[in-house]
């Protein structure tokens, strides 16, 4: 459930961390001084660095970086100034000695993530010891792994190819602790026993000094900010703690579930693959706006009409054929199961959505044939009515629903697990679509009818029945059907999620662009670059992030 965000605090006043020396304590160091070489002093330490966005490296003003003692002690915090940068001091009393710091060991996100051909892992050792490193696959297959003796410190090691694309696990163990972190590798390689684990790299050491009573010589360093997911690094005193943090939005999983651009392949020359001033969608936009699985409308426009199925056929292969030429980025989907898998090798998932029913052509056979072809979803009607379904635009809408082929046409697509789309599709249609399926429902591009009475949006109980179904209702960006003067900006898109959102909750309420079918979309919405501009909207309007 979406809850309201807390807004950050005031920083928190900056302390001293002092350590009172007691006689006894002291004289105990005296006597021991005569086996072992004992100094006490006292000195500023100070910890610096830097937060930084870790998408595109740049400076992140106003976060809240918290420092505490590893053992667990005094907490401090400051803000990072303009420039992403920030600095503490602190005073503390330190008596050199052997004692080690904790048994503990810090491992780090590597970096780059996702990466090709390589990557480096970072990792803090708090006390000597064997220390082994190990690099699993999503099957767990060992792939390699090293182990050395190392001093405390910090260190890094680097990651090359090895093994075929995608999700990898890596682990440390050190001192009976072990930590594990996962990463993407974009492309397979290493083939014959090439790449893999390099050699351990010292970045640097973490002093033995300790102070009497509590451990000085590290500290955990964590940076948050209200838009961003926290991070943590521990670092050694007087040493520089650099964070990348990655948006809430980056950290999302982001699928739209409505995009017409296969229309502007078609004849065109369009290519997904390059970046355009034209249209709304190409792969790089996608990359910029965090998109994970896109659903791509298979459209016929009605001058097809009388060879839609054929048509149909036609576009498929034309997305496949976008597919093959941007295989690095883009690859298709038409399971659950299979989103993920792009999404691990770091893939935007593509999903087809055949946009109207009228391209079946009355056939049965038709629907199970573009189901074999990639078909995922349908959206039963577009804005005409079929002989079997009546569409929203028809004046039949609230009395006319489907025709016995037309529950044949929902019986078969349960047994095909093809979802089924309300959105264009009349009141009583959908009705009778209701009665008949056993599967959720969705609506992938729709507005809200109590604020705007348009036959592309839901009313209430529309709304009401699709989620208790446990279907969901995709938001669309097309200002005509978002307000009654045909302007729309992201503000407008948020009234009809928080219309939604109150009346059905908001695990039932999506996103459906509708991109590359609209001109002009809602303002700040410009094309699919912009959905993190959405995100940032929502947080601040006070959703938060599950």
């Amino acid at each position: 459930m979406m809850n309201r965000l807390a807004a950050p605090g005031p920083s928190i006043r900056a302390r001293r961390f002092h350590v009172a020396g007691a006689p006894l304590v002291l004289a105990a160091a005296l006597f021991v001084s005569m086996f072992v070489s004992t100094r006490v002093h006292a000195e500023d330490v100070t910890i610096s660095g830097s937060v930084r966005d870790a998408k595109t490296r740049a400076p992140v003003a106003g976060a809240i970086v918290e420092i505490s003692d590893t053992t667990g002690g005094d907490r401090d915090s400051v803000s990072s100034d303009a420039n992403g940068l920030w600095s503490f001091t602190f005073k503390t009393s330190l008596v050199d000695g052997t004692s080690a710091a904790p048994d503990r060991v810090d491992l780090r996100q590597n970096y780059p993530n996702p990466f090709n051909p390589s990557t480096v892992i970072g990792f803090t050792v708090r006390t000597a010891g064997r220390m082994r490193i190990a690099v699993h696959n999503s099957l767990g297959q060992l792939l390699d792994e090293k182990a050395a003796f190392l001093t405390p410190g910090g260190y890094t090691i680097r990651w090359s190819t090895r093994g075929p694309a995608g999700m990898l696990f890596y682990s440390i163990e050190a001192n009976g602790i072990r930590a594990t972190r996962k990463m993407v590798q974009l492309d397979g390689g290493g083939g014959g026993g090439g790449g893999g684990l390099g050699d351990f790299a010292l970045s640097h050491s973490i002093s033995t000094l300790h102070s009497l009573g509590k451990v000085s010589g590290a500290h955990r360093i964590t940076a948050k900010r209200w838009d961003y997911e926290p991070d943590s690094v521990t670092v050694a005193d007087g040493t520089t703690a650099d964070i990348f943090l990655h948006t809430v939005h980056d950290q999302a999983f982001v699928i739209d579930l409505h995009n017409d651009v296969l229309e502007k392949i078609m004849g065109s020359g369009y290519e997904l693959g390059l970046r355009h001033t034209v249209n709304h969608t190409d792969i790089p936009r996608l990359r910029e706006g965090g998109v994970d699985a896109q659903l791509f409308s298979v459209y016929v426009p009605q001058e097809h009409y009388p060879d839609a199925y054929a048509e149909s056929r036609r576009i498929i292969l034309a997305f496949e054929d976008q597919v093959a030429r941007n295989s690095g980025d883009l690859g298709e989907a038409r399971k659950p199961d299979e989103i993920a898998g792009l999404n691990g090798q770091g893939k935007i998932a593509g999903v087809l959505l055949l946009e109207g029913g009228y391209a079946i052509e009355n056939s049965l056979e038709n629907l199970k044939a573009l189901e074999a072809a990639g078909v995922s979803a349908m959206t039963i009607t577009w804005n005409d009515s079929t002989p079997w379904a009546v569409s929203a635009g028809d004046s039949r809408s609230e009395t006319v629903g489907f025709s016995n082929f037309g529950k044949d046409v929902i019986r078969t697509m349960d047994s095909l697990s093809i979802v089924i789309d309300v959105s264009h599709t009349g009141i009583k249609t959908i009705e009778d679509i209701l009665a008949v399926t056993r599967n959720p429902i969705i609506a992938s591009h729709s507005g809200v009818w109590s604020l705007r009475h348009h036959t592309r949006n839901l009313t209430d109980s529309q709304i009401v029945s699709i989620a208790r179904r446990g279907g969901v209702i995709g938001v669309v960006f097309y200002p005509s059907f978002l307000s009654y003067d045909n302007h729309a900006d992201i503000q407008t898109v948020i009234q009809h999620i928080d219309y939604i959102v109150r009346l059905v909750g908001v695990d039932y309420v999506a996103l459906g662009s509708d991109f590359d079918g609209m001109n002009p979309p809602a303002r700040g919405l410009e094309d699919v670059s912009k959905f993190p501009a959405l995100t940032l909207a929502l947080l601040q309007h006070g959703y938060a992030h599950a």
